[in-house]
Formats: structure tokens, sequence, C-alpha cells
């Protein structure tokens, strides 16, 4: 590694010239083409991290983690989140980290530092540094990146989730894997509570309608606060996240509430848990 590799920008730089920086390191270390496009990734990686958060690294470690990010990236298919949880080494990895690494790659949608933030708090982690860029990318058939809009109304490209996460470092296997599948999980949850909502919505319309038209006897004093609440939900003054109906039946001598097949929506999709609330 060369001696310049190893030093920090500046104290005093921006953010702007922090990622000149990284983006001369990138043209001065890979060819042509290539350089090119590391060079715009990296730009748009690092755009919206804090000056200071880029400036207590060292240059090679920024450098380290766009390219990583970027190679990672460079194969994703639409439908399914691309998570990897490791500890960079520089002998193996070509940069380093104090902390363990989370790297995502996910079609753009709403949760997901929320989800990922809240499942390593869950497991007693802490976040040191979260760099999430929103990048429109453009992809052939085989779903492999040819480039990136440098504006966001370009018309080809679709918008995908970079999320680069450090946590307190974790180095057994055990741990590294609990938090991957634990990730997994929130993600997934994350995608059902996207795909679904406005089906959700449409549940809340159509309960509305069958209220109105049906309503059900001996609520005739609370229907309309029933129905202003159901409406205030309606009119995004609550974030839908997931949705199933019951029936309340009879067994032996308690009533319990039997899942509806088929009704859930959200993270409640029905996925063979079980019948009973």
């Amino acid at each position: 590694m060369n001696a310049p590799d190893i030093l920090k920008p500046p104290v005093e730089s921006t953010a702007a010239d922090v990622i000149r920086l990284l983006a001369d390191m990138i043209r001065a270390k890979l060819p042509g083409a290539q350089a090119t496009e590391a060079a715009e990734f990296a730009t748009q990686y690092y755009a919206q991290v804090a000056a200071e958060d880029l400036a207590e690294r060292a240059l090679a470690d920024l450098y380290g983690a766009a390219l990583s990010h970027w190679h990672f990236a460079r194969t994703f298919k639409s439908g399914e989140p691309k998570l990897r949880v490791f500890n960079p080494r520089l002998e193996e990895q070509g940069w380093q980290s104090t902390h363990t690494v989370i790297e995502l790659v996910n079609d753009d949608m709403p949760f997901l530092v929320d989800s990922i933030t809240m499942e390593a708090n869950r497991q007693g982690l802490t976040l040191h540094l979260i760099v999430h860029p929103v990048m429109k990318i453009r992809r052939d058939a085989q779903n492999l990146m040819t480039g990136l809009a440098r504006q966001r109304d370009e018309p080809e490209g679709r918008f995908e989730s970079l999320i680069h996460v450090e946590v307190d470092r974790r180095t057994s296997r055990e741990h590294l894997a609990e938090l991957h599948d634990g990730l997994m999980r929130v993600l997934s949850d994350a995608r059902a509570a996207t795909e679904d909502w406005k089906p959700m919505r449409q549940r809340i319309a159509d309960v509305l309608v069958e209220l109105e038209q049906s309503p059900p006897p001996g609520l005739t004093g609370d229907l309309a606060e029933d129905r202003a609440f159901l409406q205030w939900i309606a009119d995004d003054n609550f974030t839908l996240i997931g949705t199933r109906d019951y029936d309340l039946v009879r067994e032996g001598d308690e009533d319990v509430l039997r899942v509806v097949p088929g009704s859930g929506l959200g993270i409640l999709r029905d996925r063979g848990e079980g019948a009973l609330s």
C-alpha cells in the first residue's frame, strides 16, 4: 500500500473535498472506463455522508468500502434483498474496519434503515455509521449493472437502496449468522408491508363501505366514531404494516380468535405459523 493511501483527509475538509480526493484515488488505481464508473459510484455513495464521518477515516478505507459495495452491487435481481455481514480484513478485502459491516442492495422502499437499526439494537449492537445512497441503476437482462443515472429523472434505470452500516464488531460465525438472519427477517417484513400497503388501504375502504351499507346490529351509537377513526387511519395518519381477519369461535370452554385463511397482508401474511391468534 502506498503511503498516501493510509492518510486521512485534513480535518477541515468538506465532504466534497474528501469525495474529490477519493475520486482521484480511484482514477489512479483503476483503468479507463472502469475508473469513470467507480468514481461516479463513489461520488453518489458518499454524497449524503457528513464531512466529519468521512474525515475521520483513512482514504484507503473509504475507497475499500465504496469499491466493495460497488462490486457487491454489480449484479442484483429485483425482488429480494442482497445482503452480507462481514468483518473486512486488509489482507482479504484490501480495506479494514474496527466494526462489523452490513452491506445491502435492495429495491428502494420505506422502512429499510429503521428495520436494520431496530434489529441491530435488538441484538444489543450500537450503530457507528450509516451510508444510504439511493441510486438509479441501469441493468441488462442478466441483472448486471451497466451504468448509473446522474439525474433522478433520467428515463432509464430503477431506484435501488444501497446501505452500508457499521455496528459493534462481532467475531464468531454464530453471531454473524444471527445478525444476517435477523436482518433478512426484518427486510422481508419491510418488503411485505410495502408491497401490501395499497391492498391494506383498500381493506379499510371496504370496511368503511360495509359499515355504511350494512352496519352491525347494536353499534348504532358508536358507529359514527368508529367510521371517523377508520377514515383518520385511511388519511395517512397511521403506518399500515399488517392486517389479518379472525373469526371469533368457541373451542371447549373458551372463546378464541381463529385466523381466516388467506386474509393476511403485510407482516401478517399467512406463513403457516398457526391457525389461532
